[in-house]
């Protein structure tokens, strides 16, 4: 699982620099306010990252592909969602979100029905999950357009079935099928502190920007 818009790394890496309050400033690593501010005794309350994955030969979609088969073999049904899986989607949202790291930089709220069902028919929005033998959907990646990326907005696997790859494989689909409609550029991201998905990421061939810092006024 992965959160930071809320898995599509962090909310200020869409704006620069994000101011969130008299306490709390949400800066680049590499910010040229971030020294001084540490100087007066500003603190890092919580780390994000945001990453991006650069398409350049089918090479790398075959690698992706064979992770997408690695679970399909052992008995899921990885496909893309539609706006009749929206109650689905959101209530394996819901039973995950306790175990969302969320920091001022990676917030998530649960989608509604109603909201998650009308962006995926009508805004662009894409989804794609994985099946379980009992037909369960125990993990979905969402990603949305963000001008030039698709941006992932949240990825997240049912705890009964975690570590067994099916975020990485719904991630993966997501890529393949978006590629052959014209994509190459996505980003994602997450909390520092989720390790697995921070990995997993990089798994399938994101690389990190800087990270993103909430700092904390003394």
């Amino acid at each position: 699982m992965s959160a930071g818009r809320p898995d599509g790394g962090p909310v200020a890496a869409s704006a620069g620099a994000a101011p969130v309050g008299d306490d709390l400033r949400v800066l680049r690593e590499d910010d040229e306010r971030v020294a001084p501010l540490m100087a007066e005794g500003w603190t890092v309350e919580s780390e994000s990252w945001g990453a991006r994955l650069q398409l350049t030969d089918d090479a790398h979609l075959a690698r992706l592909a064979a992770r997408v088969e690695h679970v399909r073999a052992q008995g899921w049904r990885v496909v893309e969602l539609g706006p009749e899986h929206a109650d689905a989607i959101v209530a394996l949202d819901a039973l995950c979100a306790v175990d969302y790291p969320i920091t001022p930089a990676t917030p998530h709220d649960v989608p509604g029905v109603a909201e998650l069902e009308s962006s995926l028919a009508m805004a662009g929005w894409w989804a794609f999950g994985a099946f379980g033998p009992l037909g369960d959907l125990d993990a979905v990646t969402v990603l949305v357009p963000a001008e030039a990326l698709v941006e992932t907005l949240f990825t997240v696997t049912r705890r009964t079935v975690r570590g067994r790859g099916l975020a990485t494989a719904v991630k993966a689909a997501a890529v393949v099928d978006l590629a052959a409609r014209g994509h190459r550029m996505f980003g994602t991201g997450g909390a520092a502190v989720n390790i697995a998905s921070l990995r997993a990421n990089e798994s399938l061939g994101y690389v990190l920007e800087p990270r993103w810092l909430s700092l904390r006024r003394p």
